[in-house]
This record gives structure tokens, C-alpha cells and sequence, in this order.
């Protein structure tokens, strides 16, 4: 008979958690190349976009931003017209940063170089819109004519007066996201190349989800008691002096943080030693489109939002029940239960990722997406249900994190087959599809509630307190929700870049980083580890797209022979 196995005492278990801890502070783990220092510092380092996000969140140029309304001012007709400006701005904007991204070679790395002064100009753009005057809103510039437009339920003409205030407001927020938008890509990058192992990319990818958000949610909770208490004689929410305080700050703690990203971690790619980047915005645009894994993370990207119109909650909790107490208990579900529903799927996404795979999982999470926001149609006239469906949606959105994963893995397929690194040009480029479709299916929402007997310029506020209207909204928003998660879903099943394939692409990277090195005399005692590991594999394996790289290089024998000289 076997001996059971002996349970390790719990005081056991810590102790040789700690040593583990303590072992692989400085040293990365076997097979992993990141030690958990630098993990720390990128958890840690990744907060400073979110921090800053918060910036944007209250800047943002639309009616339901208590600034933008009650300080400066802002009007649904400017909000439409500014926003289809900005959208402008964002695709004339991509090509700049994807050439800056893209042709950057500097010595510490190919993001690390914009980190310390893009979180600068972000800080400094958005914390100096709360201190435009007051009285600059009352600096009337130029009026634009709007026309009745029956078909988006504007049945009358009117005038968008613009004032000086929100035109120098829309300005420095326009600055601000071209900081922003540059930081929240170079950290993009980072994370994409922190690690040449697919899997330790997802186990940092799902714990540094948890980590960097932490400083903007204390912030989410501190704000809403600070304009309940301190600022409540001063408008609560519409107080202008509370983010005048709670923007520099975060502006500053967001620098500060940043600087752990620069200091703390490494990129980490495998190309030779004296490669230089140089790519042209139409050649990498061409170079992307060829690749069928970025129309397959361009779609998702593109439809997310719309399948994200299934989050319904806000309006359940403030018009489906008549009671204090009752909206009172659904807002604490909400925020409690509900959002955490996401840290679930980021706390169980590395281990589902180790026993599915990536594809797998993902079509897991988008069909299980599906089938809840379907449910949420079957039971548009329950709130109750709805808000439990909602729990699930929440949980199989939080495996959105795979897209960042699997964005890794493409960049290296894609270097593969063209030679050159395209993080910033992949974003860009998608930036810019994404805003087209955008701007057509933003169109989509109005459309589908006027199926439902709700026109363009309707206040929803007062059709959401019509029990058959509410009715409708919450049919036709999720019905739209779910076409949006069915397009979604679609392409994942054509993904095929598995675990195995793309550690046969490093492998084929490694193989050409280490030819190019001997060519070029800088060839590292690592490019020779490498390549002896892989030869040997191939000689095992047989693997076809190994052999056939190792056959095109015919100094492979030579290399290996330094190895045994200097052994």
C-alpha cells in the first residue's frame, strides 16, 4: 500500500513561502526571466496611468461629467460637436505616435525614453482645467447653427453658442491625451516585452491588473466623500475647488510612479544587438494589415464597447426600485460583488491559461458572454435578474486582459515574418480603425432606442422613469449589446497562434538574433546557450519550422564550435 502523503502544517507552508519569496526577489524564478522585484516595480509603475486616468475621467467632454456641465458650462450640441472633433484629432494623432513609438532607439530601450515626459505633460494638461477662470465662460466666441435632423430625433433648429472657457478647456484636454494616449502605449509596450515567455506574460499581465488599479480606486473612494462632506456647500460633485486639489496631487503621484517603470524594469526583445528601428507609417500599416491576429484583435477592440452596452446596472439601481433601501442594498451589490467579479477572472486567468490555453479560454469567455447577455434579453423585465446575469458578463469581460497576451505573442509572429517590431504602429493603426467604426456604431444606440419609442434628443432620465419605456430600453440596449458580443465572439475561433507555435517563433528569433550577432562579431554567451538548447530540441522534436530556420543558416555548426572552444 502507498503512504499517505503527509500534509505540510500551515506554519510550514508559509515559512517555505517566504523563502521562495526572498530566493526569487533577485533572481527570476527557473524558466522565467523576470525577478519579483521587477515584477513589483511594474505592478506597482503601472498605476501611474491609472492614476492619471483619473484626470481624464473627470475631464472627459460630455453631459454626464459634473465639470463639464456645471463649470464650463457644457451643452449637448457642444459635446456633440466636440467630440466628433476630437475623434479627428485622435486618428491625425496616431501616425505621429506610431513613428515615434516605432523609430525609437534609445540606449534603455524603445519605450522607457518617453515615460518621464509624457506623465508630465499629462499631469500638467489636465490639472490646469479646473483653473481656467470662471469668468471665461461668460466670453462668448462664435455660435454654430445646428439644423433639425428628424432621423436623429432633432426636430427642431437651434444655436451651440461656444465660450472661451470650454474651447481653451477642450484644448489642454486635447494636449493631455497625447500624453496620455502616448504613456498608456509606451507601458502597453512594456508589458509586452517585459518577458519573452508566454506564460509569465500572462501571470503578470492578470496580477499587475489588480495591483495598478488599487491607486485610482482609493481615489474613486475618497472623491465622493470629499464632495459629500468638505465640499458640500460648494455643490458636492460640482465643486470646482475639489479638482483643483485632487488633480495636482494625483498628477504628481502619478509622475512619481512612473518612475519605478523606468528605473525598476527591463525590456526585454529578441533582436540582435545593433538592431535599429525604422518603419514608415504606410509600411506599417501594410505590414499589420497582412496579419489576420490583428483584424481578429481589431474587431474585438472595435465591438467591445458596443457588447459593453449590456451594463445596464446604473439605471437599475437608480429606476427599477422605488424604495431608499432597496436602491440602497442594489448600490452596495454593485459596488462590492459586482465589480469584483472581474478580480476573479484576473486572480483564476493564469491557471485557466495553463490547463486551456489562450484561444480556448477566450472563446470561453466570449461565448459565455453571449449566452448571459442573451439571457439579460429573455429577462429584460427583471431587474433582479439582470443584475445576476450582470455578475457573470463582468466576470467573462475580465479575461479582456488575453487580448494584451496574445498581442505579445502576435508582435513576435509578426516580427518573424517581416523582421521588424511594430508595438506602436499596432496600436495606432487600430486607434484609427477603431474611431471609424466608432463613429458608426455610436450611431447604433440612438438607433435601436428609437425602436423603442425613445428619440435622439428624448431625456432618457424621464423615459427611464416610464415603466414600459424603462422596459423598452433595457430590451433593444441588450439586444444591441448582443449582436456586438456575437461579432465579438466570431473571429476568436480563426485564432490558431497556440503555446507550442509561438515558442517555436522565439525559438526561430533566437535563432536568427544569434546568426546575426556572429555576422556582426557581438555574438553573446547567451545567443550560444540559446541556440545549443534549440538545436538539441529540434534534433528531438522534429519540429519542422525549426529545422527548416536551422537549414538556411549554414554558420550554426561555427557558432556552436566557439561554444566547445571557450569550454
Amino acid at each position: 500500500m502507498e503512504k499517505e502523503k503527509v500534509k505540510e502544517p500551515l506554519k510550514t507552508k508559509i515559512a517555505n513561502g517566504i523563502q521562495t519569496f526572498k530566493s526569487h526577489w533577485g533572481t527570476p524564478p527557473k524558466g522565467y526571466q523576470v525577478c519579483y522585484r521587477e515584477f513589483a516595480a511594474f505592478a506597482a509603475g503601472c498605476g501611474s496611468p491609472n492614476l492619471l486616468g483619473v484626470l481624464t475621467q473627470y475631464t472627459t467632454i460630455a453631459t454626464s461629467v459634473h465639470l463639464m456641465i456645471s463649470y464650463f458650462k457644457l451643452s449637448t450640441g457642444m459635446a456633440w460637436i466636440l467630440t466628433i472633433l476630437a475623434s479627428v484629432i485622435a486618428i491625425l494623432r496616431s501616425p505621429v505616435l506610431s513613428m515615434m513609438i516605432d523609430n525609437s532607439n534609445g540606449k534603455n530601450g524603445k519605450f522607457k525614453p518617453f515615460l518621464i515626459w509624457a506623465a508630465i505633460g499629462t499631469a500638467v494638461s489636465f490639472s490646469f482645467v479646473p483653473y481656467i477662470p470662471s469668468a471665461w465662460m461668460d466670453i462668448h466666441l462664435f455660435s454654430i447653427p445646428l439644423p433639425a435632423i428628424p432621423i436623429m430625433g432633432i426636430y427642431e433648429a437651434s444655436t451651440i453658442n461656444f465660450n472661451l472657457g470650454i474651447l481653451l478647456a477642450f484644448v489642454l484636454i486635447q494636449i493631455g491625451q497625447f500624453f496620455i494616449t502616448l504613456l498608456n502605449q509606451c507601458v502597453a509596450g512594456m508589458e509586452q516585452t517585459i518577458s519573452t515567455v508566454a506564460q509569465e506574460r500572462a501571470n503578470i499581465g492578470s496580477i499587475k491588473g489588480l495591483v495598478s488599479g488599487l491607486p485610482s480606486s482609493i481615489v474613486n473612494i475618497i472623491l465622493p466623500i470629499l464632495a459629500g462632506t468638505f465640499f458640500a456647500q460648494q455643490g458636492g460633485w460640482n465643486a470646482v475647488n475639489m479638482y483643483r486639489i485632487i488633480f495636482p496631487i494625483c498628477g504628481v503621484l502619478g509622475v512619481i510612479m512612473v518612475l519605478l517603470l523606468v528605473k525598476g524594469v527591463e525590456e526585454r526583445t529578441v533582436v540582435k544587438q545593433e538592431y535599429v528601428a525604422r518603419v514608415k507609417f504606410s509600411e506599417g500599416m501594410k505590414l499589420l494589415s497582412k496579419s489576420k491576429y490583428f483584424w481578429i484583435i481589431t474587431i474585438f477592440n472595435a465591438f467591445n464597447a458596443v457588447r459593453g452596452l449590456a451594463n445596464i446596472t446604473t439605471w437599475i439601481t437608480q429606476y427599477s426600485f422605488a424604495s431608499d433601501t432597496a436602491k440602497t442594498w442594489v448600490g452596495l451589490y454593485c459596488s462590492t460583488i459586482l465589480m469584483n467579479a472581474i478580480a476573479v477572472a484576473l486572480l483564476v486567468g493564469p491557471i485557466l491559461i495553463k490547463k486551456l490555453g489562450k484561444k480556448n479560454l477566450m472563446l470561453i469567455s466570449c461565448v459565455g458572454y453571449v449566452i448571459m447577455i442573451a439571457l439579460q434579453v429573455v429577462f429584460h423585465k427583471s431587474p433582479v435578474l439582470i443584475l445576476v446575469v450582470s455578475f457573470f458578463e463582468q466576470f467573462f469581460g475580465g479575461f479582456y486582459f488575453l487580448t494584451g497576451i496574445m498581442t505579445s505573442d502576435i508582435m513576435d509572429d509578426i516580427q518573424m515574418k517581416t523582421g521588424k517590431r511594430l508595438e506602436g504602429f499596432w496600436q495606432n493603426y487600430m486607434a484609427i480603425i477603431t474611431t471609424v467604426i466608432g463613429v458608426f456604431t455610436g450611431m447604433l444606440t440612438p438607433l435601436f432606442l428609437s425602436f423603442g419609442g425613445i428619440g435622439f434628443s428624448d431625456d432618457i432620465s424621464v423615459a427611464l422613469q416610464n415603466p414600459d419605456l424603462r422596459n423598452n430600453i433595457f430590451f433593444y440596449q441588450s439586444l444591441l449589446a448582443l449582436i456586438g458580443a456575437v461579432v465579438v465572439a466570431v473571429p476568436f475561433f480563426f485564432y490558431d497562434l497556440t503555446e507550442k507555435k509561438h515558442a517555436n517563433i522565439v525559438r526561430v528569433l533566437r535563432i536568427r538574433a544569434a546568426v546575426d550577432n556572429f555576422h556582426d562579431n557581438m555574438l553573446q554567451s547567451e545567443d550560444i546557450a540559446y541556440l545549443q538548447e534549440i538545436v538539441d530540441y529540434a534534433n528531438e522534436t522534429k519540429e519542422p519550422m525549426l529545422t527548416e530556420e536551422l537549414a538556411k543558416h549554414d554558420c550554426i555548426d561555427s557558432i556552436l564550435k566557439v561554444a566547445n572552444a571557450s569550454a
